[in-house]
């Protein structure tokens, strides 16, 4: 089967062949791939990258710490329940 480069390098893979590679229909996570080339050939590697943020530790206590703080006129509810019917009938009177 023959695939034409274009002017940006880019490549279209027939589909029969990413059919026969058990290729087609991959998440977008799965659509990643190690390229190499070995003795003039070159060789795509299937690979899932899995992104990961990471927040510092002390922002992320910073946060707790200002998000677990109660001031005068916040609300507090005795459930998530409560809470969650009290915001439906304050959406509601709008």
């Amino acid at each position: 089967m023959v695939a034409k480069m274009t002017s940006k390098n880019q490549i279209t893979i027939p589909k029969r062949i990413l059919e026969r590679a058990g290729l087609v229909g991959l998440k977008e996570e799965e659509r990643y791939f190690d390229v190499e080339v070995k003795d003039g050939t070159i060789l795509l590697k299937p690979v899932t990258v899995i992104v990961e943020e990471r927040i510092p530790q002390e922002a992320w206590q910073k946060f707790e710490t200002w998000a677990a703080r109660i001031e005068k006129g916040d609300k507090v509810f005795e459930s998530a329940k409560k809470a969650t019917e009290f915001l439906k009938k304050k959406v509601l009177r709008r």
